[in-house]
């Protein structure tokens, strides 16, 4: 869901109301610019719920009966959701692939491999700052919290990185609008300065360079390199059904590409923990796979082809 309305390719479906959001826009009302609520009448979104719960309670019950980690039911519902929510960020037009990436994300987590709550978030922040995908300008109100956020994260390694790109999302996003703000500007600096001090305070930056798999790095640094390269094909979902505004390609791609780097420069500088970007990294891989796919759909004689499912 986009906006005021879900992702589509050609209309838009109102979001119900929630109480207790302040009156802006429209019929549905928000206190931010970056935020919004899931519809509960969508079957995608539901099926992300249920499936983000379903991981919750294997986790609990492992936790319980196997005693595996207490935070393991946390982990494995927040990786699948924000698997979702970030391949809904960068690949908007099709479903499918985002409940995919997600499935996966809470399988990775329920698995016992490393994963980073907070550094998704951030992550998922970033691309959603840079690809609009709300269709409105960040409120000051949403740069402070995304500043907050960037400096709250950086505790760790990887934490660090998501804050400090978070800082980079606000600026790109800044620079790509058509008016910007002294307050983005501000919003940057204190998000890239609060992130860093933090990381210096906490004795986060390791003394000496992480062991890190080769092979691992190097297909990262090529999925990157294909991100910043590749563009993909002119959105057909509107970000803002009321205005019939469409996504911006060059925003989609710069999202990707950032989100690409970002995970790259995160499996560099935390080394030990570097299985907990391989579900931001597979959202990634599978945005770009999704895009090439249906690139050779649209490039098919087929008739019965009709564009992708959203």
């Amino acid at each position: 869901m986009l906006s005021n309305g879900l992702v589509t390719r050609g209309q838009g479906i109102p979001i119900p109301s929630f109480p207790g959001l302040s009156s802006q826009n429209g019929r549905v009302k928000f206190r931010s610019h970056l935020l919004r609520p899931l519809d509960p009448e969508s079957p995608w979104n539901r099926a992300v719920l249920a499936l983000s719960v379903v991981a919750g309670i294997i986790g609990a019950y492992l936790t319980l009966a196997q005693d595996a980690p207490p935070l393991l039911a946390i982990d494995a519902a927040g990786t699948a959701f924000l698997s979702w929510a970030l391949a809904r960020e960068l690949d908007p037009d099709r479903q499918i692939p985002a409940l995919v990436v997600a499935a996966i994300g809470g399988a990775w987590a329920l698995l016992g491999f490393e994963t980073a709550i907070l550094p998704f978030v951030a992550l998922m922040m970033a691309a959603r700052l840079v690809v609009e995908t709300t269709g409105r300008r960040p409120l000051p109100t949403d740069l402070a919290g995304m500043a907050l956020l960037a400096t709250v994260v950086s505790l760790t390694p990887l934490g660090w990185v998501m804050g400090f790109g978070l800082a980079v999302a606000i600026y790109v996003d800044d620079r790509l609008a058509e008016e910007p703000s002294r307050a983005a500007l501000l919003a940057a600096l204190s998000a890239a300065i609060g992130s860093s001090v933090v990381a210096s305070l906490s004795g986060t930056f390791p003394r000496t360079l992480p062991m890190v798999d080769p092979l691992v790095v190097a297909a990262l640094g090529v999925l990157a390199l294909i991100a910043v390269l590749r563009e993909p094909l002119e959105p057909v979902s509107f970000v803002d059904s009321r205005t019939k505004k469409f996504l911006r390609r060059d925003r989609v791609q710069a999202g990707r590409a950032l989100t690409a780097i970002l995970v790259f420069v995160g499996v560099v500088v935390s080394g030990a923990i570097a299985p907990a970007v391989v579900p931001m990294a597979l959202v990634v891989a599978a945005a770009l796979a999704s895009t090439e796919v249906e690139r050779l759909q649209r490039a098919s004689p087929d008739p019965g082809y009709r564009g992708p499912h959203v």
